[in-house]
């Protein structure tokens, strides 16, 4: 099975370049979805004009007719698991459903019971089925599901701060060491799912919302957050075939992990203006929120180098992966870099991977493999 594999996606009616097929450096790259079996997203926005806005630095929301675009770019399964899906609450979260339905993209992540929220979309390409599953671990209190209350499938994250005071008198400013482990009881849950999705399926693909945008995250301490592997890692051993991996809003290292590909983190593909979503509200400036202990500084160089993830499954070594690196302009849209620049993202994409895996050799048309 084939599948074409990108980021955070955002839409709300923007004006686009058709989506032909890009033959070149500064043509649209959203004819690179038409591809593979099926074509996989993160919906980063709830779909919705109604709701409630949730209090918090940013809240979005775009039009239900994004549903409707989503299918015609050619989005087959999107996930709903993520730190913005109950902006509006549930209200908005049921126009999200109610609409993707009515467009045929087929979803996972939001439920009205924790049951629902976790259970996986099963779908069918090329005679095999795959079962998906979507849950967040950059979680905003409140969004999970319960048994009696509807949310997004979640697996919680404990934090823990360690500080060396001779170290930071030395060096003071200096953030202490952030150790982070996933909640045992929701890894456990999301386990039994996937073993008993893997008994039923062809295969398994697990999406996680997780990890930390690169503006917060020291570099001491990154690229990943202490808990992302060893999460990753026990789900595969569970029966994931695939994880995709978002939140963090840039490339991050993939891996190979016995008969499983982890993708700790796919970037952006598209984020159209929106409701809550403005061109300066991710943007630190100088007199922006002074009080405030963090800047929203999203919107620099990593936010704007990404690629789309060409993924088989079902070989005999394994998955296979391949590459397209890809560009945002200033607007977030999605396009072909030029030569030169897709070098460039492919060479940092190998450099990260393998600082995290050595035996991850990176070729020059994209090629991702283990040696």
């Amino acid at each position: 099975m084939e599948l074409t594999v990108v980021g955070d996606v955002v839409v709300s009616g923007w004006p686009r370049r058709p989506a032909v097929t890009p033959a070149g450096p500064g043509d649209s790259a959203f004819g690179l979805l038409r591809a593979g079996d099926l074509t996989i997203g993160n919906l980063e926005v709830p779909l919705t004009g109604s709701g409630q806005r949730a209090e918090k630095l940013v809240a979005m929301r775009a039009p239900v007719s994004g549903a409707a675009e989503l299918a015609a770019l050619g989005f087959d399964l999107v996930s709903l698991a993520m730190n913005h899906a109950m902006d509006y609450g549930a209200d908005g979260m049921r126009d999200t459903v109610r609409a993707l339905d009515a467009a045929g993209v087929r979803h996972a992540g939001f439920g009205e019971s924790v049951a629902e929220a976790t259970r996986p979309r099963v779908v069918s390409a090329g005679g095999r089925s795959l079962a998906f599953f979507s849950f967040c671990s950059a979680l905003p209190l409140g969004y999970n599901a319960t048994a009696d209350r509807a949310g997004i499938g979640a697996i919680r994250v404990r934090q823990s701060f360690e500080y060396d005071t001779g170290f930071l008198a030395e060096t003071p400013g200096t953030p202490p060491f952030v150790h982070s482990e996933a909640h045992e009881p929701d890894v456990r849950a999301a386990e039994a799912l996937i073993r008993a999705a893997r008994q039923r399926n062809d295969f398994v693909v697990v999406a996680l919302h997780w990890g930390v945008p690169f503006p917060y995250l020291p570099a001491s301490q990154g690229p990943l957050a202490q808990y992302q592997r060893p999460l990753a890692r026990r789900l595969v051993d569970a029966g994931a075939d695939l994880i995709i991996g978002h939140h963090p809003h840039c490339l991050h290292p993939v891996e190979f992990y016995g008969r499983g590909l982890i993708l700790y983190s796919t970037g952006n593909f598209v984020f159209d203006w929106c409701d809550g979503w403005s061109p300066d509200s991710m943007v630190a400036k100088e007199d922006a929120h002074p009080s405030a202990p963090y800047r929203p500084a999203l919107m620099s160089g990593p936010w704007y180098e990404s690629a789309v993830f060409r993924v088989g499954l079902g070989g005999e070594g394994g998955p296979a992966l391949r590459l397209e690196p890809i560009v945002l302009d200033p607007d977030s849209q999605p396009f072909l870099p030029r030569p030169e620049v897709a070098a460039s993202i492919l060479a940092r994409f190998a450099a990260a991977s393998r600082d995290l895996s050595p035996s991850v050799v990176v070729g020059d048309d994209g090629s991702v493999r283990p040696c």
